[in-house]
């Protein structure tokens, strides 16, 4: 009881950390350091750093001292998993019951999306990979709905002033929820069903720690004396890993959530130190050389394979968020995980939008519908848990290229009604849109592409629509600007007055 107890405070702190993350980073993104530090994922995804090698290596050693508690603690997808059958138990007292060996699907699936992730071919990976998933869940359905209520609470307390009032609302984007919804209805069937079949089928990272696991040293285990077969524990399994009638554990998909040691009434089930012939596996149960070599197969297949059959195009292009580079780059490192969505204070950063192919959906790239890039933020260029976006600090982000200017004469106000405007020049931070003379003693914009920055401003204030005559197009590669140095004033005598 003690450990389920402390396993279950322990997931309900990290879960609890991970919505503030994704809900309020502008409050709790100092959560996210502490939090990051632990996803097995972030740290393969990332650049090649030592400190990364240092967390998977500390990850890969708690398994093999403890099993999989990775799972059971760390893991954010887990962890809803966790909430969603804690929801089920509420209603009924269904049992979950052995399930199958799918050792071999597991392999195959989780090598194919590593090989292709390895290839530069980063969508399977980020449909399936835990925290991307669990991302996307909190910062496209929780966060948008913590908002609401947030705005809510601020309209009752009155004014809308303080912490909820500040709450930023997402734009409304039905394809990338309709999708994000569809994977959670798919997820919440998977648990209510057969519990954690999710971590021992599809997680790739999943695949990776149940060949350590298998091996461990602490782990659940039956003693064979003392159990009667009841098949209470089996039932009560999310891993659907226990086999009462030879009583024996699967500990490569047992995810150490101690449900079995809690309901054993005969004492039978222990968490302990196991060694020499006891550390034995269940014959049906092991993974099998088979199946990891047909995973090793897999991944060797999926890296060779799209370089030999998918033709090298160069592919579109969308605005990305500032520090993303290019396309490419972005394409082959993001995961997808929306904490940038749900971090950009201007609500432009948006999955789905103007995307630049199939291999790029759910990835965010900017819309200036609905706000403007401020030239001095650079959030999401410090939040990035795998360094898609790159830093990139507040004075260089104000010369950051990450779009270009282009301006549709034909469909300008000044130009089809005959009426001044000059919206866009106003509101442009580099003046790469300003007004000159035009007919009529009017003004009309002229561009400067040159020292355009690309950050919407524009855009975002034309008036026009419905497609405005003022737009922010992508660009192959973000670069910095250059403005041209202003004009000296004459200097003035000594006696001379100033006016």
């Amino acid at each position: 009881m003690v450990l389920k107890n402390l396993r279950r405070i322990a997931g309900v702190v990290m879960l609890a950390a991970f919505i503030l993350i994704f809900v309020r980073f502008d409050s709790f993104g100092g959560l996210a350091n502490a939090a990051f530090i632990t996803q097995f994922s972030l740290s393969a995804a990332g650049p090649f750093l030592w400190s990364a090698l240092l967390i998977i290596a500390s990850i890969l050693l708690l398994t093999a001292l403890a099993g999989r508690v990775y799972c059971s603690i760390l893991c954010p997808l887990g962890l809803i998993q966790d909430a969603i059958i804690r929801v089920k138990r509420l209603f009924t007292k269904a049992s979950f019951g052995q399930l199958p060996d799918l050792s071999l699907l597991h392999y195959l699936l989780a090598g194919s999306v590593i090989g292709l992730a390895s290839a530069g071919i980063l969508l399977p990976l980020s449909l399936i990979e835990p925290f991307a998933l669990a991302g996307r869940l909190l910062a496209d359905l929780v966060q948008p709905l913590a908002t609401m209520i947030f705005k809510f609470i601020a309209g009752i307390m009155g004014g809308g002033v303080g912490w909820f009032g500040q709450a930023s609302l997402k734009a409304f984007d039905s394809f990338n929820t309709t999708l994000v919804a569809a994977s959670l209805i798919l997820l919440s069937f998977l648990c209510l069903i057969w519990g954690r079949i999710y971590c021992n089928s599809i997680c790739p990272v999943g695949a990776l720690l149940r060949l350590i696991a298998k091996h461990s040293r602490l782990r659940v285990s039956i003693d064979a004396n003392k159990c009667v077969s009841c098949g209470s524990c089996a039932k009560v399994c999310k891993a659907g890993c226990i086999d009462t009638r030879e009583k024996l554990v699967d500990h490569s998909r047992c995810i150490a959530c101690f449900n079995c040691l809690d309901t054993c009434k005969f004492s039978a089930i222990g968490y302990q130190l196991t060694q020499g012939s006891a550390m034995k596996q269940c014959g049906i149960f092991s993974p099998g050389r088979r199946a990891f070599a047909g995973g090793v197969a897999a991944t060797a297949a999926a890296w060779l394979l799209p370089r030999q059959l998918l033709p090298a195009t160069e592919p579109l292009m969308a605005i990305l968020p500032p520090g993303a580079g290019n396309q490419a780059l972005f394409t082959a490192r993001c995961i997808s995980c929306h904490l940038c969505v749900a971090a950009c204070p201007s609500a432009i950063i948006r999955p789905a939008s103007r995307q630049p192919g199939l291999l790029s959906i759910q990835q965010p790239s900017l819309s200036f519908e609905h706000g403007m890039c401020e030239q001095n933020c650079n959030l999401c260029s410090q939040i990035c848990p795998v360094m898609a976006i790159r830093p990139i600090i507040s004075e260089q982000k104000r010369f950051l290229k990450i779009g270009e200017v282009f301006y549709d004469k034909s469909i300008c106000v000044v130009e089809t009604n005959g009426t001044d405007c000059g919206a866009c020049a106003e509101h442009c931070p580099t003046q790469a849109v300003k007004m000159v003379p035009y007919r009529n003693n009017l003004m009309i914009p002229q561009t400067d592409p040159s020292i355009c920055i690309g950050c919407g401003s524009c855009e975002h204030i034309c008036p026009v629509r419905p497609r405005r005559a003022i737009v922010v197009n992508p660009i192959k590669e973000q670069t910095f600007i250059t403005m041209p140095e202003q004009e000296k004033l004459p200097e003035k005598a000594e006696n001379e007055f100033p006016f």
